[in-house]
């Protein structure tokens, strides 16, 4: 038979049989019964016809049943439709390509209802407060301490300082000894920060730990002890450690227990959260307090500083949220503005200009990179700590895509922050050298030659830009 003449024949006895089960068929068996499509076979003496059942599995049966039982009807009204000389023998068979369509369409739905087929940028602008929810494991080890160690990372930015400070206040709130402890030069601005003063310098936490050792030491903005520079050898003597951190950071040691969640857009959210858990009295566990201007102006300088003064990719609606929770509780926004954003001590900008010196372009302008020598900070009279920022200025350079900042800790250490303007990601860079970070912002510390690391950064940087 002509395939051609088969094909016309399989559609016409479909579309003639699809209108006799709509109009001519009075079995009450037959249900709602579509027909998907007819096969003829090569001599067109058996037409199978497979059809779908809305209904379950015995509305099924029942319109099969009754199609079977019209079979001769329909074969006499479909030769006189069609003035076929041999009419085919109509086969019912149940195609379930409309179930499993259906199937399929259902798990698609729960899919989506779900956010699977959302972008990070939409599961992040979705995202609220609420939805970060502190670990009940770690709500319960506060709650159950008696003397708390409160430890940022070392060469704390104001989010890490901010948390400290924030998270300090309210464990004292809740009766506990605390300590808050910092490390010598901090950046400036973090010495107005409510609290500050009564903070502990980490130079005397062993002698301290030998009096007075914690039941339990909290990491803020900080999942590893040993980005707590010489405090790791006090803290590493503490059976219990917990920590609250925004982002990971690679390397051979696993993050500590606590709460460690990359969708946050800084560590003082985290812990804004864990405070408020614990100020409404966390289901019990402890007496209920109320947040005070000074936890939350501590909140808001890690907020405002590490989203860049809302204006890094990690800024979100929650930050808003949150931003306008605090001020509304009475955070004086623009004075933490003026104390922490773009302030340095005169010696500060004298290595500025120093460091604006090193910069050096890569890529076609794509990538800058830039030092902090021990030879600058003792022209200047400059702390490494006055270089805090200094990296962000870089990223404000017209056509600059990734920023390496090299800071010298000591002969052939070199401390690495690295930056994205935009879309990008330095993060992966940074794991190769046990850092970590954001995609946007990274850091990592490197072992050799200023001028050979340097250029290894700038080979795997220009690897790591996207396609022009």
């Amino acid at each position: 038979m002509d395939p051609y003449k088969t094909r016309k024949l399989n559609h016409s006895v479909r579309k003639t049989l699809s209108l006799l089960l709509e109009t001519a068929v009075k079995d009450p068996r037959v249900g709602f019964v579509t027909v998907g499509s007819v096969e003829l076979n090569r001599d067109h003496s058996v037409a199978k016809v497979y059809v779908s059942v809305l209904g379950d599995e015995q509305e099924r049966e029942q319109s099969l049943t009754g199609l079977r039982k019209a079979r001769g009807f329909l074969q006499g009204r479909l030769a006189g439709a069609l003035r076929l000389r041999q009419t085919p023998e109509l086969r019912f068979v149940y195609d379930d390509s409309l179930q499993r369509s259906e199937d399929v369409e259902s798990v698609l739905h729960d899919l989506e209802q779900r956010g699977e087929f959302e972008t990070e940028a939409q599961r992040r602008g979705k995202l609220q407060l609420t939805d970060l929810r502190p670990p009940a494991e770690l709500l319960r080890a506060l709650c159950a301490a008696r003397r708390v160690w409160v430890v940022p990372h070392w060469n704390p930015d104001p989010d890490a300082m901010g948390a400290a400070l924030a998270m300090g206040e309210a464990l004292a709130g809740i009766d506990k000894e605390v300590t808050v402890w910092c490390y010598a030069d901090p950046p400036l601005g973090l010495a107005d920060l409510p609290g500050f003063a009564a903070v502990s310098l980490a130079d005397d936490a062993p002698e301290v730990y030998t009096t007075r050792p914690p039941d339990l030491v909290l990491l803020v903005d900080c999942h590893r002890t040993d980005r707590c520079g010489h405090l790791a050898e006090t803290l590493d003597r503490t059976a219990e450690i917990w920590c609250i951190d925004h982002h990971l950071v690679s390397g051979r040691k696993a993050p500590l227990p606590g709460w460690v969640d990359e969708r946050s857009c800084s560590a003082c959210t985290l812990v804004h959260r864990v405070i408020d858990e614990l100020a409404r009295g966390a289901g019990g566990l402890c007496e209920p307090f109320a947040i005070t201007v000074a936890m939350a102006t501590n909140i808001y300088t890690g907020l405002v500083n590490d989203t860049g003064g809302f204006r890094f990719d990690n800024t979100m609606p929650l930050t808003f949220e949150l931003a306008g929770e605090l001020a509304a509780q009475g955070v004086d926004t623009a004075a933490v503005a003026r104390q922490t954003l773009h302030r340095y001590h005169p010696a500060g900008i004298a290595l500025l200009e120093q460091v604006l010196g090193s910069f050096v372009y890569h890529a076609g302008g794509r990538i800058v990179t830039a030092l902090v020598t021990r030879e600058m900070l003792a022209k200047t009279g400059a702390q490494l700590a006055d270089s805090e920022g200094f990296v962000n200025l870089a990223t404000a350079v017209e056509g600059v895509k990734y920023v390496a900042l090299l800071k010298e800790l000591e002969t052939d250490v070199w401390r690495v922050s690295l930056r994205v303007r935009g879309d990008g990601d330095v993060q992966s860079v940074a794991a190769n050298y046990g850092g970590g970070g954001h995609r946007q912002a990274a850091g990592c510390t490197i072992e050799g030659d200023g001028e050979a690391v340097l250029q290894r950064l700038v080979v795997e940087l220009t690897a790591a830009l996207p396609a022009a």
